[in-house]
């Protein structure tokens, strides 16, 4: 056998080994599911960005840092009541529990997305960087959505290619 086919197998052997797959410590620890921004006027120079973040171990993780290339920066904020009054508390990070879900949603938690690069659009996706204390990072795609309750504008018709 030669050096090359050799060294390919390493490699072989090593992608084989530490695919996704065969990774159950940190990466598949913890998953997204439901992320979108909430459409705003072009001249709102913040949005906010909802996700529902899983983990799926069995200890705690804490968020401690979420970035964008499409924003000059990101918060996580809590909604809190006090008397009639909602103000936002920005938290420094965002522990999720084992075993637990922790939802980002309008009223509750949810990601302030400061000063976008250009006005998003409904339909447009923005990526997302989630960095956690324990070394893990993760990259979403959020897409921006209209915030209606009723009839979910997803059936619009220009994505009707004939």
């Amino acid at each position: 056998m030669n050096k090359v086919n050799f060294f390919l197998l390493i490699i072989f052997i090593f992608q084989t080994l530490f695919s996704s797959s065969a990774f159950t410590n940190e990466s598949v620890e913890v998953s997204f599911s439901k992320s979108w921004i909430s459409e705003a006027p072009p001249t709102v120079s913040v949005l906010a960005g909802y996700t529902s973040i899983h983990n799926a171990s069995d200890k705690p993780i804490k968020l401690i840092n979420v970035s964008s290339p499409t924003f000059s920066r990101i918060e996580i904020h809590r909604s809190v009541l006090n008397g009639d009054m909602v103000s936002m508390e920005k938290q420094e990070s965002l522990e999720i529990p084992a075993k637990s879900t922790v939802l980002l949603s309008p009223g509750n938690l949810h990601l302030m997305l400061f000063e976008p690069n250009n006005p998003l659009r409904s339909g447009d996706t923005a990526t997302l960087n989630f960095s956690f204390s324990n070394g893990h990072n993760q990259t979403i795609e959020a897409t921006v959505e209209r915030r209606s309750s009723n009839e979910h504008s997803h059936e619009d018709h220009s994505h009707h290619h004939h």
